[in-house]
């Protein structure tokens, strides 16, 4: 007879957004070894903030925390740590324990929500804010109401405001299995017909946007560039690239492979470099490497 136990906790879904569109780019071997870096860092991050992870398949974690306000801290170191944008989503609740697996509307709940996010979101329930502390309570913004199934009335959903909230997260432990904090960022522009350039970032340089515009603090000519083709930020001792364009940023680093991102964020670290609108070859109009100092 298989035994079963119930208790309250938050169940929370992670899953790398734009995962197939990944494997047709970079194929099997390069892709599948990156979205299996992520789900590694999902892991451990969910067992050093307190949670336990339940099952992994395939690009996605099912993990779950007793505390909520643990739940909250750890789905923004989460989104932190990751080479590829994840789409989060958590709810709070009774739920059955079976033979290593978890039932219930809360997991209903938590699995729908994060159907819901788009890459580099964490949306979550009414019923998980009232039991965060104050503190945690004001990172939540309101995001949405939509009847989720099972539901006899709307429920009110919240966006984890991430980019802003990490301020009281220790994120040590975690930043020092998937990368370490860099304070400078090399920047080495070579592009056809001219000498490099170098540039030196600073986290009170950025944002430094690139692109076609004569405003962009790197104005470039390449054909392929949108006039505000992607900026830099810098968050939590990382540099990140942001990407607004229409033919996209390919990134080829020595951390997470190549990766194609269009509208679309990635940390740059370790070393590595930028192409805009193009895939890298002989003949590419402008390459911009990164290294940190």
């Amino acid at each position: 007879m298989n035994e079963s136990r119930s208790y309250t906790t938050t169940v929370v879904f992670a899953d790398v957004a734009g995962s197939s569109r990944l494997y047709k780019e970079l194929g099997d071997d390069i892709a599948n070894a990156q979205v299996g870096a992520v789900v590694d860092s999902l892991s451990r991050a969910t067992e050093h903030s307190g949670g336990v992870v339940i099952k992994t398949i395939g690009d996605e974690v099912m993990c779950h925390f007793p505390d909520a306000n643990d739940a909250c801290m750890a789905t923004i170191i989460f989104q932190d740590i990751c080479v590829l944008p994840i789409r989060v989503g958590m709810a709070c609740g009774s739920v059955i324990e079976k033979e290593g697996d978890l039932f219930g509307q809360a997991v209903n709940d938590a699995a729908a929500v994060a159907k819901i996010a788009r890459g580099g979101q964490i949306i979550t329930t009414e019923g998980f804010r009232s039991l965060l502390n104050a503190e945690n309570s004001e990172k939540l913004v309101s995001y949405d109401e939509v009847r989720l199934k099972g539901g006899a009335e709307p429920t009110k959903l919240y966006r984890i405001d991430w980019h802003t909230a990490g301020g009281g997260a220790d994120h040590t432990v975690i930043m020092s299995t998937v990368g370490h904090k860099r304070e400078k960022l090399v920047l080495s522009i070579c592009s056809s017909g001219s000498e490099d350039q170098q540039l030196t970032l600073t986290p009170s340089d950025v944002p430094f946007h690139v692109g076609r515009s004569p405003s962009s603090q790197l104005p470039v000519e390449t054909s392929l560039a949108s006039r505000d083709h992607c900026h830099i930020e810098h968050r939590y001792g990382k540099f990140i690239l942001i990407d607004h364009s229409t033919n996209g940023t390919y990134v080829n680093s020595s951390v997470g492979g190549d990766i194609y991102l269009r509208r679309e964020e990635m940390p740059l670290q370790g070393s590595g470099a930028i192409s805009l609108g193009e895939k890298f070859s002989e003949d590419s109009q402008l390459v911009i490497k990164f290294s940190h100092a």
